[in-house]
C-alpha cells in the first residue's frame, strides 16, 4: 500500500482529534447523567445519604480522569500533527532552495526530501495508530460505563433506566408502525415475609434466581429488568399477549419450581403476573398502569397466577396456576404490631436512597377512617377496633410484597408503594378509598359503614421522608375537611 500523502495524513489527524472530542463529550455526558449534577450532589450536609452522595462522587471523578486522559490524547495528537506540518514546511522550503541549481544538486535535494518526507510519514503514522489504540481502549471503557449506568448490580438485569427507554422506543415504533409490544410484571409473593424469616442474604439469592429464570426464557429481542425490589418487567415486542400464555405459565412455574440453596437449606417462592398489551388510546403510562392492575388482580386471586389486563378487564392468564400449589395463607395484621412513624420513616429513607441512585419513583398514600370518636361513642369501642381492623386486613391484602403499611395514628395508616409515580400512586388511592367506601362489615348485629379519606404524595428531587410523608398528610387533611355546604 503506497504512503500516505502528505495532506491526508493531518486530515486523519483531524478526525481522530475530533473523534476524541466527541468521545470526551459523550463520556462526560453520560457520567452526568448517571452521576447527578454536582449542584444537586451539594446538598448541606445530612440531607442526603452517603452513599449516594459517595456514588456521585465516583462518577464525576472516574468522568473526570477519562475527560483529562482524553484532552491529553486530543492535545498530543494536534502536537503530532503541527510538528509533522512543520517538518514538510521545512522540506518544501529545502526545495524551493534547490530550485535554481544545477541539476546534479537539485537531483540529491529532491531524493533527499522524499527521504524526508517518507519518514516524517511514517512517525506521524506510528504515532496516529497509538493513539487510535488509546482512543479504541477509552472507547471500550465508555461503553462498560454506560453498561453499568443500565444494569441492576444485583441481578446484572437491565434496570429501570434501561426499561423507560425501551418501553418509550418500543411504544413510538408502534405509534408509527402498529407493531404490537406487551409488557409483563411479575413479584415476588410474600417476600417481605421471606426477608424477615431467611435473611436479606437468602432474599438477594431468591433475586438473582429470578433474573436468571428470566434470561433463560425470553429472547434476545426481549428486555428483562428488575423494576424495582422484589418486582420485574419484561417487554415483549412484536408480539400479542394473548401468545404469550405458554410463556408466562413456563416462567411461572420455573420460578416455583426452582429451589435457591442457601446456607445448607432449599427455599423456594412463586411469583404473581400482570400482562398489557398496547392499545389504542394508550399512553406509556397508561400500558404500565393496566398492566400493575393485572399483577394486583393476582395477588387478590391468591397470588402464583397471572391476569391480562384487556379492554379494562383482568382475565385469568394461566387458568388453573392459582392452584397448583395451596394458597398460602397471608398473617393478619396485628393494629399494634404495624409499624409505627418512625420505622416507616427509617424504611422510606432508605427506600428513597436506592430510588435517587436507580431514577426510580416510590409512591406514599395516608388513610383515615373518618369519624372514628363518633363510632366509638355511637357503638363502641370494640366496633371502632374492628373497623380499623378491617382498613388495615383490606391494605395488607391488596398490596404488593414491595409495599409497605404502617400506622400513624389511631385511625391514620400509610401505604409506601415503590415504583409508583404520581399518576399511579393517585390512581391506587382512589381504588382503594372507592372499594373501602362500599364496605360494610357486621357488628352488634347490624352491618356497618365507614368512610376513609386519603392523600397521595410521590417523591421529587430533593424530597426526605419527612417533606414526602409531610405532603401526603397534606393532601389528607385537605380530604377531611367537611364539603361545603
Amino acid at each position: 500500500m503506497p504512503p500516505e500523502t502528505p495532506d491526508m495524513l493531518p486530515l486523519l489527524a483531524v478526525n481522530l482529534a475530533f473523534a476524541v472530542v466527541a468521545l470526551a463529550i459523550g463520556f462526560v455526558a453520560g457520567a452526568w447523567f448517571l452521576g447527578g449534577r454536582r449542584a444537586v450532589a451539594a446538598k448541606p450536609a445530612g440531607q442526603e445519604p452517603t452513599d449516594t452522595r459517595l456514588d456521585k462522587q465516583v462518577a464525576i471523578e472516574r468522568a473526570m480522569m477519562a475527560s483529562d486522559r482524553l484532552r491529553d490524547l486530543a492535545s498530543g495528537v494536534a502536537s503530532n500533527v503541527g510538528e509533522h506540518s512543520s517538518r514538510i514546511e521545512a522540506i518544501n522550503q529545502g526545495l524551493v532552495a534547490a530550485r535554481n541549481s544545477d541539476e546534479a544538486t537539485r537531483g540529491g535535494v529532491m531524493a533527499q526530501a522524499l527521504s524526508d518526507i517518507v519518514s516524517a510519514n511514517e512517525q506521524l503514522q506510528q504515532q496516529l495508530a497509538k493513539a487510535e489504540r488509546q482512543i479504541q481502549s477509552q472507547a471500550q471503557e465508555i461503553r462498560t460505563f454506560e453498561s453499568e449506568a443500565r444494569t441492576d448490580s444485583l441481578t446484572q438485569l437491565n434496570n429501570r433506566r434501561a426499561f423507560d427507554d425501551e418501553l418509550a422506543r418500543r411504544y413510538a415504533e408502534w405509534t408509527r408502525k402498529q407493531t404490537p409490544v406487551s409488557l409483563l410484571l411479575l413479584d415476588v409473593d410474600h417476600f417481605k415475609k421471606f426477608n424477615d424469616t431467611h435473611g436479606h442474604q437468602a432474599g438477594d439469592e431468591v433475586l438473582r434466581s429470578v433474573a436468571k429464570t428470566l434470561r433463560a426464557s425470553t429472547r434476545e429481542m426481549d428486555l428483562a429488568c428488575r423494576y424495582g425490589g422484589e418486582e420485574f418487567a419484561v417487554i415483549l415486542p412484536a408480539t400479542h399477549a394473548r401468545d404469550l400464555a405458554a410463556l408466562v405459565d413456563r416462567i411461572r412455574t420455573s420460578i416455583a419450581e426452582t429451589k435457591v440453596v442457601f446456607e445448607g437449606k432449599k427455599l423456594s417462592v412463586t411469583a404473581s403476573f400482570g400482562l398489557a398489551e398496547v392499545a389504542a388510546g394508550d399512553e406509556v403510562n397508561t400500558l404500565l398502569k393496566r398492566a400493575d392492575e393485572a399483577l394486583y388482580a393476582s395477588k387478590d386471586a391468591g397470588r402464583n397466577c397471572a391476569h391480562l389486563n384487556e379492554q379494562g378487564a383482568n382475565l385469568l392468564f394461566t387458568p388453573g396456576a392459582a392452584m397448583a400449589a395451596p394458597p398460602e395463607v397471608v398473617d393478619t395484621p396485628n393494629l399494634d404490631a404495624l409499624p409505627n412513624r418512625t420505622k416507616f420513616a427509617e424504611e422510606l429513607r432508605r427506600r428513597i436512597a436506592e430510588a435517587k441512585r436507580t431514577a426510580a419513583d416510590i409512591g406514599v398514600i395516608a388513610f383515615e377512617v373518618r369519624d372514628i370518636e363518633q363510632m366509638k361513642r355511637q357503638l363502641g369501642e370494640s366496633v371502632a377496633v374492628t373497623a380499623l381492623d378491617a382498613v388495615a386486613q383490606f391494605l395488607a391484602s391488596t398490596m404488593r410484597e414491595m409495599d409497605l403499611l404502617a400506622r400513624l395514628e389511631e385511625a391514620r395508616f400509610v401505604l409506601m408503594l415503590p415504583g409508583s409515580g404520581a399518576e399511579t400512586t393517585d390512581m391506587v388511592a382512589e381504588r382503594m378509598s372507592a372499594t373501602l367506601a362500599g364496605c360494610r362489615f357486621p357488628a352488634g348485629g347490624r352491618e356497618v359503614s365507614m368512610s376513609v379519606a386519603t392523600g397521595a404524595a410521590s417523591i421529587q428531587g430533593d424530597d426526605t421522608a419527612a417533606s414526602v410523608i409531610r405532603r401526603a398528610e397534606g393532601a389528607l387533611a385537605k380530604d377531611l375537611q367537611p364539603a361545603p355546604v
